[in-house]
C-alpha cells in the first residue's frame, strides 16, 4: 500500500514523536510509505530521516494527516492525489468556541471538508468536530511503542512505602495541583497513609517548584529535561502513576507506565477513556466545567473530584496486592492492544466499516497483500 503522511517529525512535541512511531510501524507492516513534514526537529531516526529524501510520487492509494486541529487540512490537490484521504487529531475539549483561535475555527469546516473521513482520538473529539464535518467520524487513538517501556523486573512492592508519581508537561491542563491538594488533605486525615505514601511529580514545564517540599510533606519535585534512561528508572521506583488531568488525547506516560508493570489513576474522560478499564486502572470522576471563563465558550472540560480521588489513594495503599495484580495485567494488555502496529490495523478495520465500499474494499486489499518485515528487517526507534 502506498501512503503519504503529512505530519510533524520531532522527539520533543506529542504529535511530532507519534508522527516518528507511526511512520516506523508503517514501514515495518510493509507499507510503501512517503513524508510530508510539517516540521522538522532533529536528532530523528536514520530510517526515517532517509524517507526525506524519498520523492513524492502520486497518484497514494492513502493520504494522513495527522496534526492538531488548527493545522489539519486536505488541499484538492492532495484529494485529487490520493484515493483516500483521512484528518487524524485529537482535541482535549467537548467544543471550539473561546479555545481555537477565532481564525482557525473560521476556517476549520473547509479544510475539513475534502477528507474521506476524520478520525479523532476519542468521543469528546467527535462531539467537537461533528458540527464542521458532515462525513464519516471514527474514533481511534494512536498508539505508543511498547518496545522501549518492557516490563520492569526491579520494581518492589514490598517497599515499606507506596508511591505515588505525576510525569509529563505538568501544565494546568494536567491539573497536578489538584492532586497536590488531595494527597496534602489526606495524609492530613490519615496518619497511617501520612507514614506509608509518598509522592513525586516530573515536569519539564514551569509551574511547580522543588520549594513545595518545604510545604508538602513526602512530597518531592523534579523540572528537568531527563533522558529514556532516567525516566525507566522513575517508573521502575514507583507503583501508581496519577493523571487527573482535565483533558487527554492518549497520555503517553500512563501508557508507558503500565507497559512497564504498574497501574494508573486517571480521570474517566476523554482519551484515558480508551485505555482506561477497572481491571488494570482506577477510573476517576470528575465534573464537567467550562475550559475558559467565558459563557459563550461550548469547550468543556473535566476536573478531577478531589474525594474520589482522596478515596483511590487510600484504597491504592490499602490494597498493595491489587495494585500489583492490576501493573501485571496492564504490562500485558496495554502492549498487544494499544501498539501502533495494534492501532494502524484497527484504523484499516474502521475505514473499512466507515467508507464507501469501492473505497473501503481496496484499502482493505491492500493492506492485506503487505509483506510485514520480519523481525530482522524491522526498524527500531
Amino acid at each position: 500500500m502506498k501512503v503519504l503522511v503529512k505530519t510533524p517529525l520531532s522527539p520533543y512535541s506529542g504529535y511530532g514523536n507519534d508522527g516518528i512511531e507511526m511512520l516506523t510501524a508503517m514501514i515495518n507492516r510493509g507499507w510503501d510509505v512517503y513524508v510530508q513534514p510539517m516540521t522538522v526537529q532533529v536528532p530523528l531516526p536514520q530510517h526515517i530521516a532517509q524517507l526525506l529524501t524519498k520523492e513524492l510520487q502520486a497518484p497514494f492509494d492513502l493520504y494522513i494527516n495527522h496534526t492538531d486541529p488548527m493545522a489539519l487540512e486536505c488541499s484538492p490537490e492532495v484529494q485529487r492525489s490520493a484515493d483516500v484521504a483521512i484528518g487524524w487529531t485529537m482535541w482535549e475539549y467537548t467544543g471550539f468556541k473561546k479555545v481555537m483561535p477565532e481564525k482557525d475555527r473560521r476556517t476549520l469546516r473547509k479544510r475539513l471538508s475534502n477528507f474521506d473521513a476524520l478520525v479523532g482520538y476519542s468521543d469528546v473529539d467527535l462531539q467537537a468536530f461533528g458540527p464542521y464535518y458532515k462525513g464519516p467520524l471514527v474514533i481511534q487513538q494512536g498508539g505508543f511503542d511498547p518496545e522501549k517501556w518492557p516490563k520492569l523486573t526491579r520494581r518492589d512492592w514490598n517497599d515499606e512505602k507506596i508511591r505515588f508519581i505525576q510525569h509529563g508537561v505538568l501544565s494546568q491542563r494536567k491539573d497536578p495541583f489538584r492532586l497536590i491538594r488531595a494527597f496534602s488533605e489526606l495524609s492530613r486525615e490519615n496518619e497511617a497513609f501520612a507514614q506509608g505514601a509518598t509522592l513525586a511529580l516530573h515536569t519539564t514545564a514551569p509551574g511547580l517548584h522543588s520549594s513545595m517540599e518545604e510545604v508538602y510533606t513526602n512530597l518531592r519535585v523534579f523540572y528537568d529535561v531527563w533522558p529514556t534512561e532516567l525516566v525507566r528508572d522513575f517508573y521502575e521506583s514507583a507503583h501508581v502513576l496519577v493523571a487527573p488531568s482535565r483533558g487527554e488525547g492518549k497520555n503517553l506516560p500512563a501508557l508507558e507506565f503500565m507497559s512497564t508493570g504498574g497501574t494508573v489513576i486517571a480521570t474517566d474522560f476523554a482519551g484515558h477513556k480508551q485505555w482506561l478499564h477497572p481491571e488494570y486502572s482506577y477510573p476517576l470522576d470528575y465534573d464537567l466545567e467550562p475550559a475558559v471563563e467565558d459563557y459563550r465558550t461550548d469547550a468543556m472540560n473535566a476536573r478531577a473530584d478531589v474525594e474520589d480521588l482522596k478515596r483511590l489513594l487510600l484504597h491504592c495503599f490499602e490494597n498493595r496486592d491489587e495494585v500489583r495484580r492490576k501493573g501485571e495485567l496492564a504490562s500485558r494488555i496495554v502492549p498487544a492492544q494499544h501498539s501502533w502496529d495494534a492501532v494502524l490495523g484497527k484504523l484499516m478495520l474502521k475505514l473499512r466499516e466507515s467508507l464507501p465500499k469501492e473505497k473501503s474494499e481496496k484499502l482493505w486489499m491492500l493492506d492485506s497483500i503487505s509483506v510485514p518485515r520480519r523481525e530482522e528487517q524491522r526498524v527500531k526507534l
